[in-house]
């Protein structure tokens, strides 16, 4: 009997979307038409430059120096008078492909009047395969598309664009641009929305922007501003210009040293911590049954000092004795702070294991 009361909670959980797992879960998800993403690629802005006027087509591929990675030019750029553009441009593979900056710098697809490219920043990794604890909150917010509450539905409309690693709206919904805790802590103008978007096509999000936003509040810059120009799908003479904004990126860079008294760490173990921690900044390295922290960092959190040791014990675990003998996060032991329209980012390179 014990046997079968397993299998008949089993079922019923199976129809609950917050204990449903793996395929169970990918089908109470489609109930609401939310899909698991497989994955999204990473990104990178490019600086290019060659003779003022010369345009940088969509569709040209750039390729990494040291790992032969290629990535793709997301709209046609024009250099400017001093013979510059900054583009974005996105990688052809799905998940977490690293690129130093300095590192793309191959131009393969040859454009008339552009001389060279490179990434003064390095790239922002994208994801692997959504895990349960995501798509849980992708769903959640997805329910909310059809609902008459702004903020919610926008949500909604924006995790279901494809590549959208994380959003954020925040509004200010007084008549005043003053600093209050509770209903401006951000200071925003009066009757006013920001949107801050990290990953996802610039003209996919603008319109998911625009199916949404109610006639009246202007949306706002606050960092990184991008403007596009929508056309109305049912409508196309009806165009908007859509102003959202991309995050402010703030580079993790992890030090980490390790004491090992019996030699029982595999050769590998820097890259392995590496893994680690993308997979546990972006929420996808351990399951809600472990009772560890698994859903990411979103738009505007803050880095705890202290979840810093949790991908590392999750790597060392079962290496006997080894532990943690010292960690710093951009030089310090203390909490990462994050402004509201910041995003921590974790890249492989900035982040270093030694053995003492």
């Amino acid at each position: 009997f014990s046997a079968l009361d397993e299998t008949l909670q089993q079922a019923y959980n199976s129809k609950d979307p917050n204990k449903a797992r793996g395929k169970e879960l990918d089908i109470v998800s489609a109930l609401t038409f939310t899909t698991r993403s497989l994955g999204t690629p990473s990104d990178v802005e490019l600086l290019f430059s060659g003779n003022p006027g010369a345009t940088v087509l969509s569709g040209a591929i750039i390729e990494s120096e040291t790992t032969g990675s290629r990535w793709v030019i997301d709209q046609d750029y024009t250099l400017d008078g001093s013979g510059q553009a900054t583009a974005t441009a996105t990688c052809t593979a799905i998940g977490q492909t690293q690129a130093d900056a300095g590192t793309l710098t191959k131009i393969i697809t040859t454009m008339s009047g552009v001389v060279s490219v490179t990434n003064p920043s390095p790239a922002t990794p994208g994801t692997t395969k959504e895990s349960d604890a995501s798509l849980r909150l992708k769903r959640k917010a997805s329910v909310a598309r059809p609902g008459s509450n702004q903020v919610g539905s926008t949500l909604g409309e924006l995790y279901a664009v494809d590549g959208v690693r994380r959003a954020r709206v925040y509004e200010n919904f007084t008549g005043s641009a003053t600093v209050d805790p509770v209903f401006n802590p951000h200071g925003l103008p009066a009757h006013s929305i920001a949107v801050i978007v990290d990953g996802g096509d610039d003209y996919d999000v603008a319109y998911a922007i625009y199916l949404k936003k109610n006639p009246g509040p202007p949306l706002v810059d606050v960092g990184d501003d991008v403007t596009v120009i929508v056309t109305d799908e049912e409508y196309p003479t009806n165009t908007q210009p859509i102003l959202f904004n991309r995050p402010t990126y703030v580079d993790m860079v992890i030090a980490i040293e390790l004491t090992d008294d019996n030699d029982e760490l595999p050769e590998d173990i820097e890259n392995l911590i590496q893994e680690a921690f993308l997979e546990f900044a972006n929420g996808s390295m351990t399951s809600p049954s472990c009772g560890f922290r698994n859903r990411g960092f979103e738009i505007g959190e803050s880095v705890p000092y202290s979840s810093l040791y949790t991908p590392i014990n999750h790597v060392i675990e079962p290496y006997g004795n080894a532990y943690v003998s010292a960690l710093t996060v951009n030089g310090a032991t203390t909490n990462q702070a994050i402004a509201y329209n910041e995003l921590s980012r974790w890249t492989a390179s900035n982040i270093s294991v030694t053995i003492a």
